[in-house]
């Protein structure tokens, strides 16, 4: 094996390695030690290093990140009540995970685009072959009787598990479309694994029952489904997998049940119930019918948060506890953390002129991922699309916009940019 072979399996290997590391609670050390040693190995390969290059697709998204990073800092320093307590929280989810954004670019152009692509890839689904294995296990172990342990994983919970398959399918998803409108030559895996891959995740939303990660997935699968009847009719059975997710979901979580009165109640209830949790503040349903607590909970939250935004326009302190900082604040109720809205929380804490950049970046970083598809065929542009597109609408449903999950999207990010076309690689 050559040098050049052995560095490049070194790469995909590295580069699996974090990203299956990364969700495992209690894994901080190793992960960082993980991306020291990847650090190093750029440093010490540095004369014959390939490097990255931002598509020009990609420009105008990466001027407004600058922006938004201008306008955070300026925010936690000049607007802040505590700045230094801003800062912090500054540097360790927005700062950190541009950094690791990048070392995973530069990782990423050391070894052949697809191949980098594929090992992010690879680690995501053995996360998912865990989870069906471990309730299957779990469903042995019972006996085969009674239902189907879903839910069930084997660390964290289901909304750890459910982010990870939102990036798994949100690639997937992009690259069996980009196959289907370029041909072989845009597949990750050739033939029948690429769709297997998919089908795995898709059973794995299904074994894991979260709503929300259900909802994104359909989008996107509507999303691809859409484009690609347009151009070819007989992928109308592409709808068929659309209306089976969403249907296996409905008939398997109980939650979808009284979801809109539900909701209705928790924003229009004047009941604390939603922050003490008092069994006595319960507000009854005006149906009759059992108060379905997760969506009263995140409607009653969202309320709150959106009553604070308009108090305070311009944030109180970059961080993801901005709503717990308001609820305390207000009501004397310390230790709530966030609203279960990454959109909120991000628009408490860094004010309406945050969100709104944050926003526009997203949505110039959709827009150069699609183009890039669309005028040169680039899978990658596709991914990258797919993959911001899902984890944008994930964190309107779910206080995902930190933390590790923000680390993982952007050092995937950042591997998917690194594998862009540009001009000085077109293959």
């Amino acid at each position: 094996m050559t040098r050049a072979a052995a560095m490049s399996w070194f790469w995909q290997a590295w580069l699996a390695a974090i990203v299956f590391v990364y969700p495992i609670p209690h894994t901080i050390a190793l992960r960082n030690l993980m991306l020291l040693l990847g650090v190093l190995a750029l440093l010490a390969t540095l004369r014959s290093a390939t490097f990255p290059s931002l598509p020009q697709k990609l420009k105008a998204s990466a001027w407004t990140l600058l922006a938004t990073t201008a306008w955070l800092v300026m925010h936690s320093v000049a607007v802040s009540p505590a700045p230094t307590l801003a800062l912090d929280n500054l540097r360790g989810d927005w700062i950190v995970p541009l950094l690791t954004a990048v070392v995973a670019a530069y990782a990423a152009a050391r070894t052949e685009t697809r191949l980098a692509i594929r090992a992010v890839v690879a680690a995501l689904l053995v996360h998912m072959l865990w989870i069906i294995g471990w309730q299957l296990w779990l469903w042995v172990a019972a006996g085969m009787s009674g239902e189907w342990p879903g839910g069930s994983v084997p660390f964290g919970g289901r909304d750890y598990q459910s982010s990870l398959n939102g990036f798994l399918v949100a690639i997937l998803i992009a690259e069996r479309l980009a196959m289907l409108s370029i041909g072989p030559v845009a597949a990750l895996f050739p033939g029948k694994p690429g769709w297997a891959a998919l089908a795995v995740s898709l059973v794995a939303d299904i074994a894991l029952r979260t709503r929300n990660g259900t909802i994104v997935g359909v989008v996107l699968l509507l999303a691809a489904t859409v484009w690609i009847v347009r151009r070819r009719l007989r992928f109308l059975l592409l709808l068929l997998a659309v209306a089976a997710l969403g249907g296996a979901s409905f008939a398997l979580d109980s939650r979808w049940s009284g979801l809109k009165e539900s909701m209705v109640v928790g924003w229009n209830s004047p009941s604390m119930y939603w922050m003490s949790g008092e069994p006595t503040l319960r507000p009854p349903m005006p149906s009759g019918a059992d108060l379905e607590e997760s969506a009263y909970l995140r409607a009653a939250w969202a309320h709150q948060a959106v009553l604070a935004i308009g108090e305070h326009p311009l944030g109180l302190g970059f961080g993801r506890d901005g709503f717990g900082r308001v609820v305390a604040e207000k009501y004397n109720f310390p230790g709530m953390v966030s609203s279960h809205s990454g959109w909120l929380d991000f628009a408490l804490g860094a004010g309406l002129p945050g969100l709104a950049l944050l926003l526009i970046t997203a949505g110039l970083a959709i827009r150069g991922g699609w183009r890039q598809f669309r005028q040169h065929d680039d899978a990658a542009g596709l991914m990258f699309c797919f993959l911001t597109g899902g984890y944008l609408l994930r964190c309107l449903l779910d206080g995902h916009l930190s933390g590790w999950r923000l680390g993982l999207f952007a050092f995937i990010c950042g591997v998917l940019v690194a594998a862009m076309k540009t001009p000085r690689r077109q293959a």
